[in-house]
């Protein structure tokens, strides 16, 4: 188990950093296309790795519920940026590349409303499955946010922007959200119905 645990944290890291080289210092850098399809396979891979690190924390589920919130986690992290599409008006990369001001996906406190509503009502109804989607989607948009946070900062609304996060406290940061995700679900999740975790 802890060997899992350090080669999945290990894989993002890694993610991190080779996903940024080939997006920003590689021969592919100035390629629109090449750059936006990279880049969002990069937030889709965290997505995937962190919660496959979360789930690996103890978190008891059946198979169904593990492969389904894996795919939640891995589709939310990827599917933020179809924003960048909405706010330009246009499917061109050229354009996405243009932009100027960030979607309302891309804003954190969008995400805290939808994500603090989900673990209300999950906890109050007891419905664990709605609890467990609510850490994949806070898993999903942190480590979107964290990474892009690294050129742009975070996106508080009304408070603004915060100043761009050093990569050097970044890169650790979204390598530790899986494991604090974990221990606050473990400490915090509601007890009333209990979930056994098949053989995956």
């Amino acid at each position: 188990m802890k060997l899992i645990n350090t080669l999945l944290t290990f894989a993002i890291c890694f993610t991190l950093i080779f996903g940024d080289y080939i997006v920003f210092k590689s021969k592919y850098s100035n390629n629109h296309m090449c750059r936006a399809f990279t880049d969002n396979s990069v937030h889709a891979a965290v997505g995937l790795l962190s919660s496959l690190l979360f789930f690996n924390h103890g978190i008891n589920v059946t198979s169904q519920v593990y492969i389904s919130n894996v795919f939640l986690c891995t589709a939310v992290s990827s599917l933020i940026d179809i924003d960048h599409f909405i706010l330009a008006k246009s499917f061109h990369f050229a354009d996405l590349a243009s932009l100027n001001r960030r979607g309302i996906f891309h804003c954190s406190t969008f995400w805290i409303i939808i994500t603090t509503l989900l673990l209300l009502y999950g906890r109050i109804t007891h419905k664990i499955n709605i609890y467990i989607s609510a850490f994949m989607v806070i898993i999903a948009f942190t480590s979107h946010h964290i990474r892009d946070a690294n050129r742009r900062g975070l996106w508080l609304f009304p408070f603004g922007h915060t100043p761009p996060i050093n990569k050097y406290i970044y890169i650790p940061s979204t390598c530790l959200l899986p494991m604090t995700l974990a221990y606050i679900y473990n400490t915090c999740k509601p007890y009333t119905y209990s979930v056994s975790r098949e053989i995956v």
